[in-house]
């Protein structure tokens, strides 16, 4: 009888550190956050952007410039979408050098780096005017984004 009662006990045992190293794997995994080093940005660029920031709420927004405001850019998505682009006093521009607002023209291809916000705007941290293709040619100013 008592050898059964320890053969329960280990098997109670094991389960019980089963589990907590089960639950112990699912916090460590759920505290990694996301990555996006398969689009070629690498683990530190993905997690924390150009810049240093961080960018978990990272939405990429790659397009043509239909509209331009001061504040603002309306950009048409290769599937025919629209996303609006909120421009703010720390918004970078780049265009294989340093860039500007003033530097983007209507019609113009722009990859933009952002947050999302709730009205499914994106609040643009980098915007990257006439970036390269995906082949890694820079597409002439005015062609539609593919």
């Amino acid at each position: 009888m008592n050898k059964n009662i320890m053969i329960v006990v280990a098997v109670v045992l094991i389960i019980i550190a089963a589990g907590a190293g089960f639950f112990g794997g699912m916090m460590f995994q759920k505290n990694q956050g996301s990555t996006l080093g398969t689009m070629g940005r690498g683990n530190f660029t993905a997690r924390f952007g150009q810049n240093g920031q961080n960018v978990a709420n990272f939405r990429p927004v790659r397009g043509q410039v239909l509209n331009m405001g001061n504040n603002s850019l309306t950009v048409k998505m290769s599937d025919g979408s629209t996303r609006i682009v909120v421009l703010s006093s720390s918004t970078t521009f780049a265009q294989s050098a340093k860039a500007a607002l003033s530097d983007i023209k209507s019609g113009d291809t722009v990859n933009v780096v952002g947050t999302a916000n709730s009205d499914g705007s994106v609040t643009a941290t980098d915007i990257q005017i006439n970036p390269p293709a995906q082949g890694g040619f820079a597409r002439p100013t005015g062609q539609p984004a593919q």
